[in-house]
């Protein structure tokens, strides 16, 4: 009986995920893809591949919303919504991470340890 062979080649790294937006991408743009959270670190243009860095467990992120979250304490979570807009509503979101440290009512930009 013959044993199935299984072979390899080395792409990249898994830190990246090539992607193709329908529309266009602005750096530092939190991106769902499937069940991933990545981040764009350059622009994508629109119907054009580009590369979106995956975000790790343990990994900080410092996020810039254009509405404050509230007052929260550190270690609250933080979820991203359908938008990639960050949150602090579980529902029909999907986690990013917990605040790692305290947030004032109107701060803007805050750190989140991904999750």
């Amino acid at each position: 009986m013959a044993i199935a062979a299984t072979s390899a080649k080395f792409r990249k790294t898994g830190d990246t995920l090539d992607y193709t937006p329908s529309a266009a991408v602005k750096a530092g743009a939190i991106v769902k893809v499937d069940g991933l959270l990545c981040i764009a670190q350059w622009d994508i243009p629109a119907n054009t591949t580009g590369v979106l860095k995956v975000l790790h467990r343990g990994e900080v992120v410092e996020v810039t919303t254009d509405e404050a979250i509230g007052a929260t304490n550190a270690g609250v979570a933080i979820y991203v919504d359908s938008s990639g807009l960050a949150t602090k509503t579980s529902t029909s979101n999907t986690l990013l991470g917990y605040t790692a440290y305290a947030v004032a009512s109107t701060d803007l930009t805050f750190s989140v340890v991904c999750s």
